[in-house]
This record gives C-alpha cells, sequence and structure tokens, in this order.
C-alpha cells in the first residue's frame, strides 16, 4: 500500500506510514543556460538545444556573408560568437529570411518555455529588441520565471548610445561594435553594437552568479569598433552601459544592467543573478511540499530544506548571510497557505580600490 496514508485499515495487520518530507533538497540548478531566435536557412519554426559549435551549423546551416550590415541568416552567426565566448548551453529558435518582429516575439514566446536564464537577439534593431525582450523579461518574472536580457547599441554617438536606455533591472545595454572573422565572406568584418550582446552573454553564462563580468576579458574578441575616452566612458557608465575597453585583452569596464542609469537596487549583474538563483532553488525546494501537510512538522522540513540549499549559497560565496523561518497561522493554514520569509544579504564585487599612499 502507499506509504504516505493509511487508506483502510480493516484486516488486522501493521500499516506503515513513511514521512519523507526531511529529505526534499535542492537538485542541480541552471544559471547559464542562453536563448536565442535568429533567421537560419534550416530547422525554421523549431528550438533546438545546442551545446557546441559543430551541431549548430550542421542543424540550423551556415550564416551568409555580413556585408556590412545587410546579410541575412545570422543566427548561427550569433551562435558562434556565444560559444566563443564561454557559452555551454543555447537553446536557439530559428526563423525564415525575413522574419518581422512579430515573428521574433512568437519566438521567445517558444524559447522561455525552456529552461534558459539569457536572452539575446542581436538581429534585432536596438529599439526592436527594447520591445521584445524587456517585454519577455517582465511577463516571466510573473510566471515565476527568472531571466535577463542582453542588448546591444546599434548607435556610435555616446549620446545617442545612453538615449537608448530605459532602466531595467532585468536588461544588460552594452558597446560598442566588434570586429569578428566573417568565415562566409572569408574577411574579418565589423559587427555592430547588436553583436557584442552575444559575446557578452556568452561570458555572463560562462560565470558563477556571484562573479562579476566586471574586468573579465572576452576572450572571443579581439578589436573593438571604436574606443571610448575616459570621459566618454564615464558617461556610459554612468548611463547605465556594461561598456567595453581595449586594455590588455577586451574587457567589460564594469558589469552593470540598465537599472545603473537611476541607481536602483539591482545595477550590478552580480546583484541580479545571485537573487535569480535563490528565488529558483527555493521555488525547487518549496514545490514538493505543496499538497502536504500545513503542521509544525512539515513546516519545519520545508524551513530546513530552504536553509539548507542557502547554506550552500552561503559556502558558494554568493551570500554572505540569511535567515529564514516559516510560519503559519490559524488563518493561514485554514487557507492552505504556509508563509516564508527569507532575508539575505548578497555578495557584491569590488569594483574601486582605494589607495592612500604615506611618504616619509
Amino acid at each position: 500500500m502507499a506509504e504516505d496514508q493509511f487508506a483502510e485499515q480493516i484486516i488486522p495487520g501493521t500499516y506503515i506510514r513513511v514521512q519523507a518530507e526531511a529529505l526534499i533538497s535542492a537538485g542541480g540548478i541552471s544559471a547559464g543556460n542562453i536563448g536565442i531566435v535568429g533567421t537560419a536557412s534550416e530547422g525554421n519554426g523549431e528550438t533546438y538545444n545546442l551545446s557546441d559549435w559543430d551541431t549548430a551549423r550542421t542543424t540550423l546551416g551556415m550564416y551568409d556573408a555580413y556585408d556590412s550590415g545587410a546579410g541575412t541568416l545570422n543566427l548561427t552567426r550569433s551562435i558562434e560568437l556565444l560559444f566563443r565566448n564561454g557559452a555551454r548551453t543555447i537553446y536557439a529558435h530559428s526563423l525564415a529570411a525575413g522574419a518581422s518582429q512579430v515573428d521574433f516575439n512568437n519566438g521567445f514566446d517558444e524559447v522561455i518555455k525552456e529552461n534558459v536564464n539569457i536572452l539575446v537577439a542581436p538581429e534585432l534593431t536596438t529599439d526592436q529588441a527594447k520591445a521584445v525582450l524587456g517585454s519577455v523579461v517582465d511577463s516571466a518574472e510573473g510566471n515565476g520565471k527568472d531571466v535577463i536580457a542582453v542588448i546591444g547599441t546599434d548607435q556610435s554617438a555616446v549620446a545617442d548610445i545612453t538615449g537608448q536606455v530605459t532602466s531595467n533591472k532585468r536588461v544588460i545595454m552594452t558597446a560598442p561594435g566588434i570586429y569578428a572573422y566573417d568565415a562566409a565572406g572569408e574577411t574579418e568584418v565589423v559587427l555592430n553594437g547588436r553583436y557584442t550582446a552575444a559575446a557578452l552573454a556568452g561570458l555572463i553564462s560562462s560565470l558563477a552568479v556571484q562573479t562579476s563580468p566586471t574586468n573579465k576579458v572576452l576572450s572571443g574578441v579581439t578589436r573593438l569598433e571604436q574606443k571610448f575616452s575616459y570621459g566618454e566612458t564615464k558617461d556610459l557608465l554612468t548611463g547605465g552601459v556594461a561598456a567595453l575597453e581595449d586594455r590588455r585583452g577586451i574587457r567589460v569596464v564594469r558589469g552593470l544592467t540598465t537599472q545603473a542609469s537611476e541607481n536602483g537596487p539591482f545595477s550590478q549583474i552580480t546583484t541580479r543573478r545571485i537573487t535569480d538563483f535563490a528565488k529558483a532553488g527555493i521555488r525547487q525546494v518549496s514545490n514538493p511540499f505543496i499538497g502536504r501537510l500545513n503542521n509544525q512538522r512539515v513546516r519545519a522540513a520545508l524551513q530546513g530544506a530552504i536553509d539548507g540549499f542557502l547554506t550552500t549559497m552561503v559556502q558558494d560565496e554568493s551570500l554572505t548571510r540569511y535567515s529564514v523561518e516559516v510560519t503559519a497561522t490559524r488563518q493561514d493554514e485554514i487557507a492552505g497557505r504556509a508563509i516564508v520569509n527569507v532575508a539575505m544579504q548578497p555578495t557584491f564585487s569590488i569594483d574601486y580600490i582605494r589607495v592612500t599612499l604615506a611618504l616619509s
């Protein structure tokens, strides 16, 4: 008979119930899976789970020549940049050449059904990407799924770039454009900042949630389309742009979300990713308790499961400390609610080192 209930006790015998709530714990949680939509010659209308460049190329077909930005079928070009810069798992949705913004929107509706954490769409203009991806990340959060989007700029003047920034705790804006080898045209080409988003997304996906992209080198990028002066870089950072610089390699100056433009609480990319990871883990350990008894024993087991998960986050140095409490009043019990209160202190990266030299 089932171990979780005494369905009936008619025939004399020993009936045993096993209460295993205390054994529930968190399993594996992804933090760097990338979702992308773009145009390709093969596989249109489908979403593919890709883990290497050769599989992507044979499944979706090779991109065509960039042709100063006029080329189409650029999905695999973006995927190539993602893999070059550290991506491991990519969910790619393929569209036919000439796809509209509505097609991209529908494509991301399919991609978001997969286990993705970071979204990117280099083939869309910056304004289109803001409209499509901004809507997707906000609606996904409302549906219990936490993702971030990386968007590149298609402008070159600093004032125009910062003018494209719309503060959003789940959106990262980056600049400038980058140089990349075009296998179709057999030459090096300049990709505008929209493709820089793919390179940065690949880097972020390769990092633990507590590791900031600040000062990290993009291994798959060798040159920038333009270099910003000190004053221009400062304007980009205060404007909420995660700018790149050429300093012993192509580096991220500072890992910021666009919320940095108004000094919001999720200005650092790490704060956003740590919080999302914690939310995913708490959901994962909490969901198995739905439908179980709402009594002190089960609530204590729920608290223990959450406590165990958050303890690993402290050990991994993504949190410095936390507290958790699971309660329920009699009215909560009647309504079927268990109240979980968690207070967390996420880890922050070192962005500035202040040195005082005392001479004697």
